[in-house]
């Protein structure tokens, strides 16, 4: 009986789970390639200046799938959501995650542990995130 409880306590408890205020979504994890245009390159928000510049940047680097960053770069979250571009050196990651503490958005890569790398390969990783839950004006880490 108690496991019963419990199940059905775990069931409850997890209903909406990933429909709550703050839900961040990675919209597009793309691997850049090991390019040295990328090093350095700092996160935007998409549809400002800076989304604009990053993709300037990007095209500059002269990257592989640049379609497919352009229209990740491109894409316009809903009215309810916003969008945040960061571009992160890595190995043989396979995903990312978005952590908001305060005012500061910030990236984690996700995936390929314990691989070797001899060169730092780049992804572009892209959220949405719910615009009631970030500050007006964060700071995103470089």
């Amino acid at each position: 009986m108690r496991w019963i409880v419990a199940c059905l306590l775990l069931v409850v408890a997890g209903c909406g789970a990933g429909a709550g205020k703050g839900q961040v979504e990675l919209e597009t994890f793309t691997p850049l390639g090991s390019s040295p245009g990328l090093a350095g390159l700092g996160p935007a928000e998409l549809g400002t200046a800076g989304s604009q510049e990053l993709q300037r940047a990007l095209e500059s680097a002269k990257i592989p799938n640049l379609d497919e960053v352009r229209a990740a770069l491109s894409s316009a979250p809903p009215a309810d959501r916003r969008g945040f571009a960061f571009v992160e050196p890595g190995c043989a990651e396979d995903g990312a995650e978005l952590t908001i503490e305060g005012d500061t958005v910030n990236v984690n890569l996700t995936g390929g542990e314990n691989v070797n790398c001899a060169t730092a390969n780049y992804f572009l990783a892209v959220f949405t995130v719910d615009r009631d839950s970030i500050p007006a004006a964060p700071k995103l880490r470089r």
